[in-house]
């Protein structure tokens, strides 16, 4: 081994511990709605991988969860049991990490609103409870500088939570013009 390289648990370690550092800003007004919203109190989450990071997304903020099919583009069309609509996709190991790639995505994880789904790798196929004590929670959404998609990192689990709400506003902002069908 080269001496000039990091083992893996230490980059990662390095890499999430940037992820987590915010610049201090003042604080804007926040309204009722985002102080009630954050931190979230969902207890249960979906387990997946992006860019070799073990990701947990709230399931109170998962709309449905569905093999990804081959060369599946930028969109699909899925249906919600009343509705056929379409959904955008974003490879999750993009906004993770542009520079880091893995095989490609056997899942598709639609998000609250039906507008977009990440395609990600899944690592367990029932709900994994996480208590809220368990996170070390970010600053609230409006006070986030860099990355306002990551929430926050479960302790003991090497493992970044995602705000789905605020990863929602980064895509529609991001995208204009792609609401749903």
């Amino acid at each position: 081994m080269n001496g000039d390289t990091l083992p893996a648990f230490q980059a990662i370690d390095d890499y999430l511990d940037d992820l987590l550092s915010d610049v201090s800003m003042p604080s804007p007004v926040a309204t009722t709605e985002e102080d009630e919203s954050w931190p979230p109190r969902s207890s249960g989450y979906l387990m997946c991988t992006a860019a070799n990071v073990l990701v947990a997304v709230p399931m109170s903020q998962v709309a449905d969860i569905l093999l990804a099919p081959p060369d599946h583009g930028d969109e699909l069309h899925a249906d919600d049991g009343s509705t056929s609509r379409r959904v955008r996709i974003v490879d999750l190991s993009r906004i993770l990490a542009d520079d880091l790639h893995e095989p490609a995505a056997n899942m598709l994880v639609v998000l609250s609103g039906w507008r977009w789904a990440v395609a990600c790798r899944s690592t367990e196929e029932e709900t994994s409870r996480i208590a809220s004590a368990d996170i070390d929670w970010r600053v609230a959404r409006s006070e986030r500088t860099r990355r306002p998609w990551l929430g926050g990192m479960y302790k003991s689990g090497r493992c970044v939570v995602l705000d789905v709400v605020a990863l929602l506003d980064m895509l529609d902002r991001d995208h204009r013009g792609n609401a749903s069908a």
